[in-house]
């Protein structure tokens, strides 16, 4: 099995929550964009990124719960730049990929398209992760307390090591960030700062 020291997990850092004009923008999450750049720029060439991406046709029934964003082929869907390497795959929920671990040897970054909360609801996310062995996943992203929430959960309650970058993360609610992080604590997770991930990562000790 395929082993990394870590991997970062990179969720729906799109337009349409990560700009303040953006469809389903998430409060004050433009903040955060520094420090997803920051990962990103370390991570290139060393570490593997996992990234989800909402991908909703415009007449999608989660958009009875939350207004329409994310819609493909617009500009509210895509990536921002400051969350994409050059050298990326992007894998859409079917078909379903053969050996999805080898396309860590291949690509820096990625994508996983979804259209629900869960990045696991992609079955090629999820078969990866079965694929592999990883010292830690290191989660980062909006929001808090849907998507980064559905996703770390995801990887606690298959037993994957979880950190959560409280400085690379935005919250819908305050309140649903407090539940969020109490959840996860409760489930073994780890909490660091992006700062630290730095620190930890010089240099990376990542071997595909």
């Amino acid at each position: 099995m395929p082993w990394w020291d870590r991997i970062f997990v990179d969720i729906d850092t799109q337009f349409d929550f990560l700009a303040p004009s953006g469809r389903l923008y998430v409060p004050g999450a433009e903040r955060i964009v520094p420090n997803l750049r920051r990962l990103v720029v370390a991570a290139a060439g060393r570490i593997p990124i996992l990234s989800s991406a909402d991908a909703h046709v415009p007449d999608d029934p989660e958009f009875a719960q939350f207004p329409p964003h994310c819609v493909r082929g617009t500009a509210g869907q895509q990536k921002l730049d400051a969350t994409l390497l050059l050298n990326r795959a992007v894998l859409e929920p079917a078909p379903l990929v053969p050996n999805p671990a080898e396309l860590l040897g291949r690509y820096d970054q990625i994508i996983f398209r979804k259209t629900t909360l869960d990045v696991f609801g992609n079955p090629n996310f999820a078969r990866i992760i079965e694929e592999i062995d990883v010292g830690c996943y290191i989660v980062f992203g909006v929001a808090t307390d849907y998507c980064v929430r559905a996703a770390a959960m995801g990887l606690r309650k298959r037993g994957r090591p979880v950190t959560l970058v409280v400085d690379a993360v935005a919250a819908v609610s305050v309140e649903g960030a407090q539940r969020t992080c109490d959840e996860l604590r409760c489930a073994g997770a780890r909490f660091s700062t992006t700062d630290e991930i730095l620190r930890e990562i010089q240099p990376a000790a990542c071997a595909g």
